[in-house]
């Protein structure tokens, strides 16, 4: 089944990224911004049960990471010479496993040069009830109110000419390293159960990207990254495996197209 749709400056792909990424040209995309499923539940078969969507956010982490290195090797081809990639992730079972460190092992062996590592502080953890060993050395737990944003790139300077559309005062902000965003607050009305915020992709294709550059997101989810370009007058290309995700990316696509004609009309 077809379910491709194209809307404006956005291309938006169903289907497997292992397989639709090999349709885009090689060297096309200026810059990938995704958010990858973090593999939660390392293998246990309980948590498919509870009916999460995402068919690859339950494999054994040695698998998880081969997976990952396969779409970074796409990536790294359908990237331009100037091309950056962009990763939102956080470590596994609340930093014991040190994912955003293997993911920047496996972006180096791919041949990336790291730009930088952002801190995104969520500041969520409030009202959490994990605490390990409560009040005890034992074996404390150390729940995260932060994630990680992995920046590389084939080379550190741009070689293509375009238009910035950043702001000064949103530079000052967005080149810090620690960015306080708080948490997508509509997930559920949305239907997603893990939506990063539109600013967290919007940061990064203001400080990374020309005007009407070609950004890429593997793992399309609700379609923040998509939402983000069309705001700021850059392409996007998605891609999304799961129906009923892909389904709400197209609807929230839309919308925002939608949204800025009229509000270019007015």
């Amino acid at each position: 089944m077809n379910k491709d749709i194209n809307i404006g400056d956005c291309q938006l792909m169903f289907g497997d990224c292992l397989e639709r990424m090999k349709e885009i040209p090689d060297g096309s995309v200026n810059c990938a911004i995704t958010s990858p499923p973090y593999n939660v539940n390392l293998g246990n078969n309980k948590f498919k049960k509870e009916g999460y969507n995402s068919s690859d956010d339950n494999l054994p982490y040695k698998e998880y990471l081969t997976w990952i290195k396969n779409i970074t090797d796409l990536s790294y081809s359908k990237l331009a010479d100037d091309g950056r990639i962009c990763i939102n992730i956080g470590d596994g079972k609340n930093g014991s496993i040190p994912t955003h460190s293997d993911f920047i092992q496996i972006l180096k062996d791919k041949g990336f040069n790291m730009l930088t590592t952002l801190i995104w502080n969520k500041n969520n953890t409030s009202n959490r009830t994990a605490w390990g060993s409560y009040m005890s050395a034992s074996c404390p737990s150390f729940p995260r109110c932060f994630e990680y944003i992995l920046v590389a790139c084939k080379q550190k300077r741009l070689s293509h000419k375009g238009n910035s559309t950043i702001s000064k005062e949103e530079f000052i902000e967005f080149s810090n390293g620690m960015w306080n965003v708080k948490p997508e607050p509509n997930q559920k009305e949305i239907g997603h159960p893990a939506i990063y915020p539109i600013e967290i992709p919007y940061r990064l294709i203001q400080m990374l990207t020309y005007e009407n550059d070609i950004v890429l997101d593997m793992f399309m989810g609700s379609g923040s990254t998509g939402i983000a370009c069309i705001n700021t007058n850059r392409k996007f290309i998605g891609i999304e495996l799961d129906e009923k995700y892909y389904d709400i990316s197209c609807k929230r696509i839309e919308e925002a197209i939608n949204d800025k004609k009229q509000q270019l009309f007015k």
